[in-house]
């Protein structure tokens, strides 16, 4: 029965859940002033509870950067594509969905391209020439938005000079300007158009697509030289594999970590601490594609490639992904990195205006949000637990992770404002003394923070003076600015966008700059 109302009142039961989730944001926010009324002694049990979660949060993280770290050196020090050449083929998972021989096996890399200057297609273009794993195995796709594709294909083309030889393929596709129902600035249709086309272009070569991984990355991404044969080893050595994407789980920064301001720089490093502790302590765990991705060209296909409409390509391919494997499809994480850029505009006000767009651009991923939920109740063949499990994580990551650190620190400011009596209450008295104590504790686990950033990031520059150089360890205590700002606004924007039924008309592309 709520299948079918589902069916039959589709666009009703989107409002309702896009309505639905930034609600729920906008309750926990606004819970200091409506509980500080109705029912204050709830509000010193929410920002209490709140403050452990917070603490907890640390801890894991911190334990997560230890594991990570110690993953990220062993493989590493790992020659990848030798152990992929020592690989016995016929002890393999599913045998019908691998190739037969190493020397067999393909990788689709797409790469959409805007505007980018040489620089950055360079550093990019040239860290693919020079993996481990032959380039003869290599299919290096470039789609291109029509309105700069003349310049940007011959500059391309300059940068790769005779070298097109030794890869398996190149191809080049441009994405017309202007499609009905395309969002306009996003990735997602400009990456569905060149990867359709060059499926239907290896069709017509004869290739046997079961033999290709598919990559997507963007064209800043620089890739370390033993990336493709560390992802070629997991490949071939994970069950079931068309039921996982694969992902690095240490995505850098480091193509101009320290050449930006530093709001930029603190947003970016949390980016990675955040990721390699995630991808270390929560295997397992239920998590969504980011940034680059690899599938099999299979999986691609069966997704029907990517979303054109929505305006969050790396976010809504996983979940046509999870509903072709009827709920069966999950992450398995690597520990090869690859470096992108950091957020940069012109100058040190565009700088700060590009970043607020792109997270703006992030948040507006909770689109996420009323579409899963929705085929939730819909399909009944995705697991009951699995559903729940995305529930409870929606919740965590849309909801009361944007909000915590707001109301940990502002909160109990904002309940006695409106409810001045609180303050004279017994259940009260404590409570700034005991958050205050527990956030010390929590300030604690930023200096192995400060040591894994070291660890995992590009030094700075030589250049710079030894006291330039010290500041940099004070960077992390500022994080706390971010969170309350860069992490907090966008986010909140995005979702109540979303309650007022409002969408981009043009989604933010980022300008890299060099």
């Amino acid at each position: 029965m709520l299948s079918k109302f589902v069916e039959k009142h589709d666009r009703l039961v989107s409002r309702i859940l896009e309505i639905m989730l930034g609600i729920l944001t906008w309750s926990l926010l606004l819970s200091p002033v409506w509980l500080g009324i109705l029912f204050p002694q709830a509000v010193v049990y929410v920002l209490t509870l709140l403050t452990v979660y917070w603490s907890y949060m640390a801890f894991t993280h911190t334990f997560g950067l230890f594991m990570g770290y110690k993953q990220y050196r062993e493989e590493m020090a790992t020659d990848w594509y030798l152990k992929c050449q020592k690989l016995d083929f016929s002890s393999l998972p599913e045998p019908e969905t691998r190739p037969k021989y190493l020397s067999d096996i393909r990788h689709m890399i797409l790469i959409p391209v805007v505007n980018e200057p040489e620089a950055v297609l360079r550093d990019s273009i040239f860290s693919i020439f020079n993996q481990t794993l032959p380039t003869s195995q290599i299919c290096m796709v470039f789609t291109v938005e029509q309105k700069y594709s003349e310049e940007v294909i011959e500059r391309i083309k300059n940068i790769i000079g005779d070298k097109d030889k030794d890869l398996h393929s190149l191809m080049f596709f441009i994405h017309p300007a202007g499609i009905p129902g395309e969002a306009i600035g996003d990735g997602g249709a400009n990456r569905a158009w060149g990867s359709s086309h060059a499926v239907e272009e290896l069709k017509k070569r004869g290739d046997n697509l079961r033999n290709f991984i598919f990559s997507n990355i963007d064209s800043d991404h620089v890739l370390n030289k033993q990336y493709l044969s560390r992802l070629t080893y997991l490949y071939l050595t994970t069950d079931r594999r068309d039921n996982h994407f694969y992902s690095s789980a240490v995505p850098l920064f480091d193509n101009n970590l320290w050449r930006v301001p530093l709001m930029m720089r603190l947003e970016a490093n949390s980016v990675t601490l955040g990721v390699i502790s995630d991808w270390a302590v929560s295997k397992g765990k239920i998590r969504k594609c980011f940034s680059a991705f690899s599938v099999s060209l299979q999986t691609l296909i069966d997704a029907n490639f990517f979303d054109v409409a929505l305006g969050a390509d790396d976010t809504i391919f996983y979940w046509r992904a999870f509903f072709a494997r009827n709920g069966d499809f999950d992450g398995v994480g690597h520990f090869i990195p690859y470096s992108a850029d950091a957020v940069e505009g012109k100058n040190f006000r565009d700088s700060h205006r590009s970043l607020y767009k792109q997270l703006l651009r992030w948040g507006w991923g909770a689109v996420d949000f009323p579409l899963s939920i929705k085929t939730f109740l819909k399909d009944h063949n995705i697991e009951f637990a699995k559903k729940f499990r995305w529930v409870r994580r929606h919740i965590k990551e849309r909801v009361i992770l944007t909000n915590i650190v707001f109301l940990i620190t502002f909160g109990f400011a904002i309940v006695t404002l409106v409810n001045p009596y609180v303050k004279q209450s017994n259940f009260a008295y404590s409570l700034p003394k005991i958050m205050s104590f527990i956030l010390t504790l929590t300030m604690s686990f930023m200096i192995p923070g400060v040591y894994f950033r070291k660890k995992f990031s590009v030094a700075p520059p030589k250049e710079w003076g030894r006291f330039r150089k010290f500041l940099t360890y004070f960077e992390a205590p500022l994080i706390t600015i971010n969170l309350l700002t860069y992490s907090f606004f966008p986010t909140l924007h995005a979702q109540t966008m979303l309650i007022f039924g409002k969408r981009f008309k043009d989604l933010y592309h980022t300008q890299k700059i060099r």
